[in-house]
């Protein structure tokens, strides 16, 4: 079980292809095999767990990126990022959520706005949430969302984490 790519912005960017292959690297059968049905506090633990190895991978991969995680880029509000690059040329955002499209769209558009005016790769990382949660539509958000990252000549990809059947 990987991250699995569903849409991406743009399909000629080497720094945006170095990222996918970063994040398909990371197995995440151990965190998400048997994650739903568990307390809200254990999925927290699991997320987080997930989330540095997404970090480790990136770092592993990527060096000349600086990643940090939980970075809040504004002293004014308190949203931070789930994992945050810089260079002195781009910003990388990654963000890791349940299937939801609405957490999708809001965060996209709250971080991008906060944000420096610099080149920003926009990454959304979903996992399985619950049956309530529709994948299609949160695809159908990546879309969105690549579309306007388009527009504003930034990057954007839209990954789910596929649970084994």
């Amino acid at each position: 079980m990987h991250p699995h790519l569903q849409i991406k912005s743009t399909s000629n960017d080497v720094f945006l292809e170095s990222i996918i292959s970063a994040i398909e690297s990371v197995d995440c059968s151990e965190y998400f095999s048997n994650h739903l049905g568990q307390r809200q506090s254990d999925q927290k633990v699991i997320v987080r767990m997930f989330q540095s190895a997404i970090r480790g991978a990136l770092e592993a991969n990527i060096s000349s990126i600086t990643w940090e995680l939980e970075y809040c880029p504004s002293k004014s509000n308190r949203d931070s990022i789930d994992i945050f690059g810089s260079n002195e040329t781009s910003l990388v955002v990654i963000e890791l959520d349940k299937h939801r499209a609405d957490q999708v769209a809001k965060k996209f558009v709250s971080r991008v706005a906060i944000l420096p005016e610099t080149k920003v790769y926009y990454i959304s990382l979903c996992y399985p949430g619950t049956a309530n949660m529709s994948k299609p539509e949160t695809i159908k958000y990546f879309g969105y969302c690549a579309n306007l990252a388009k527009r504003m000549n930034n990057v954007y990809a839209g990954f789910t984490v596929e649970p084994k059947t």
